[in-house]
């Protein structure tokens, strides 16, 4: 099962991130990802901006499944 991110980024960017949560590594994957309506990557991206991208995600994938961390 896949989710659906939405960011709206300081500098103005809409960014849309298609992800999941992999049984396999025990972690986030992005499985697509779109800039402004573009096709992107995250290896496109700056590491801090990555960093903060997958903490968007972990933090939205824990509040769709209800994880908490207490």
């Amino acid at each position: 099962m896949s989710f659906i991110y939405q960011w709206n980024v300081s500098n103005g960017d809409d960014v849309k991130v298609e992800y999941c949560f992999s049984s396999v590594d025990k972690c986030i994957k992005v499985v697509e990802m779109w800039v402004n309506g573009k096709f992107h990557r995250t290896n496109w991206m700056s590491q801090e901006g990555r960093n903060t991208l997958m903490s968007l995600l972990t933090e939205d994938y824990n509040n769709k499944v209800g994880v908490t961390n207490e």
